[in-house]
């Protein structure tokens, strides 16, 4: 059986085929990392979409949910969700619209403002994770224990040589 990696496997091995010098084995490792990332996010994004939610908002959801009296500040919301302070603005009006968080002022400065998750924040949060843990838990268990544990040894590995190549290799040349 085909799988939806197949056709970038065969263009793969032709280009492999037509050029000795061609890291075959490095880009097909590349590839199948950028589609597999891309068929998790596709499956996830179909899943929330039939909950009534993207992956932008669930993941806002998560974070304030995670912080110690589920509240967070907007420029933290940004950071955690690497995305800018504008988008985490138009992210907060959507939750608030959605009556999933209230934005407050700070007990301690009036000019500081706190994204709080809600009663019925809470409430939509408990009833969205366990299909998605259900989901995510038939998804991986295609894998071993022993499996899991190498794919995440792996997986930082790898993170951490791109992470030190981010601090390197992409420096403007007076820096260096």
């Amino acid at each position: 059986m085909d799988s939806s990696f197949s056709p970038i496997e065969q263009m793969l091995k032709f280009r492999a085929s037509r050029h000795a010098d061609f890291p075959y084995q490095e880009i097909l490792l590349t590839r199948l990392c950028m589609h597999m990332q891309g068929k998790l996010l596709e499956n996830r994004n179909k899943m929330l979409k039939a909950q009534g939610i993207n992956e932008t908002l669930f993941m806002a959801l998560i974070t304030l949910e995670s912080q110690e009296n589920h509240s967070i500040q907007p420029s933290e919301l940004s950071c955690a969700l690497g995305s800018s302070r504008t988008n985490a603005t138009r992210i907060a009006d959507e939750l608030e619209k959605r009556g999933w968080i209230e934005r407050r002022e700070s007990d301690n400065d009036r000019r500081c403002l706190h994204l709080h998750l809600t009663e019925k924040g809470h409430e939509f949060l408990h009833q969205v994770l366990p299909p998605q843990h259900n989901s995510l838990q038939q998804l991986w268990s295609s894998l071993s224990g022993t499996e899991k544990e190498q794919l995440e040894q792996i997986t930082r590995k790898l993170l951490a040589q791109l992470d030190k190549m981010e601090k390197t290799q992409f420096e403007p040349e007076t820096s260096r």
